[in-house]
């Protein structure tokens, strides 16, 4: 019979019935999902914040004890991350205020004196001579850099600036719905969770809740892994640019970590700091730097970081490397921590099919 692989008590009218319910609850998912597509980057981070820092909400939850361990858990947790969101924000703006009375003594002395070439702009090569040449008929005479500057603010549109302040509008409300939305994740997730399995125990069967309880490990190692990688960078990056002698070796450890989370972001701090040196005349410094926290980064992006991120689930390395990859290009900062995972689903998914498709084949051999 027709539905004799779904059983002897399944009528065509009960399955009939369920198709039209699960197309209708999936027409009402993707209705909400519609309604919210303006959100679901900052709901994406919170779950994705609230999974890879689950063991640590129910081991806070064991510690707190009382009534309401979990309201209490998830108000904590949900503080702590919203510092962490905006610490490194402070600190970069700490030091970037640190920096004005230099700005505006830098200013005043181009309006009454001019700014001088730098000596080494004469050495560089090919370009030197050139590039001396147009500083000294732009730049050099006093009040020339203000002139410079305003004919270049002349050129930015009006509505360029007001795009600009609403991006900045937009992200400040995506990180306070994404705080916001982490707290009731914290507070309500265990019940989402277990309706969750349901229903793809019901759909998926026990296969289904493996792959998805993967999934979740594959985040908290995709997570753990892109946090250890920044936080060692950014030590072993400070304690290079305090031996080379760079002013401020916390402010460039501190940017070359937060930019070591993406790929190859952290030789973007690292030439910044070598050219921080090189213009400061430290030109045996700067190479020094440059050569050795470039092999120091190649390791790290090439092999340590997808080392750490595939862990015991055995995911290839070159999976991994491109999970990073693929993921970052498509959906920015998010992917980085979904690629690998997806990568890991679809591993899963690719040998669960091949262990079936090669139990099926000796079962056919004996039947014929």
């Amino acid at each position: 019979m027709a539905y004799s692989a779904l059983g002897s008590s399944v009528r065509p009218a009960d399955l009939k019935s369920v198709t039209i319910r699960t197309t209708a609850a999936l027409a009402v998912f993707v209705a909400a999902g519609y309604l919210l597509r303006g959100s679901l980057i900052a709901i994406a981070w919170s779950v994705l914040i609230a999974i890879s820092t689950w063991p640590l909400h129910r081991r806070l939850q064991r510690s707190i004890g009382g009534r309401h361990p979990e309201r209490i858990s998830a108000a904590l947790l949900t503080f702590a991350a919203a510092l962490l969101l905006l610490l490194p924000v402070v600190i970069l703006t700490h030091y970037a205020l640190r920096e004005v009375p230099a700005l505006l003594r830098f200013w005043e002395s181009s309006r009454d004196t001019g700014v001088p070439a730098p000596a080494w702009l004469a050495h560089l090569p090919v370009i030197g001579r050139w590039l001396e040449g147009q500083w000294a008929a732009r730049i050099a005479e006093p009040g020339a850099l203000g002139e410079l500057l305003h004919g270049l603010v002349a050129h930015i549109r009006l509505e360029a600036g007001r795009g600009i302040v609403t991006q900045i509008a937009h992200r400040a409300m995506a990180v306070f719905f994404c705080v916001l939305v982490l707290f009731f994740v914290y507070w309500r997730g265990a019940g989402l969770a277990a309706q969750l399995e349901a229903v793809i125990a019901r759909y998926l069967g026990p296969q289904g809740l493996v792959t998805t309880r993967m999934a979740v490990v594959m985040v908290r190692q995709t997570v753990n892994g892109l946090l250890l990688v920044g936080l060692g960078l950014a030590v072993a990056m400070s304690a290079s640019y305090r031996l080379a002698g760079l002013p401020h070796p916390a402010f460039w450890g501190l940017l070359t970590g937060l930019l070591g989370i993406v790929p190859f972001g952290a030789g973007l701090a690292l030439a910044g700091a070598a050219a921080s040196l090189f213009v400061a005349q430290s030109t045996t410094a700067a190479l020094v730097l440059l050569v050795g926290g470039a092999a120091l980064i190649f390791v790290v992006d090439h092999f340590l970081r997808p080392l750490l991120i595939a862990g015991p689930s055995k995911l290839p390395f070159v999976l991994v490397l491109l999970g990073i990859v693929g993921g970052l290009e498509t959906l920015g900062l998010l992917g980085l921590f979904v690629g690998p995972t997806l990568m890991a689903v679809t591993v899963a998914v690719w040998r669960e099919l091949a262990a079936g498709a090669g139990r099926a084949a000796p079962e056919s051999d004996r039947a014929a």
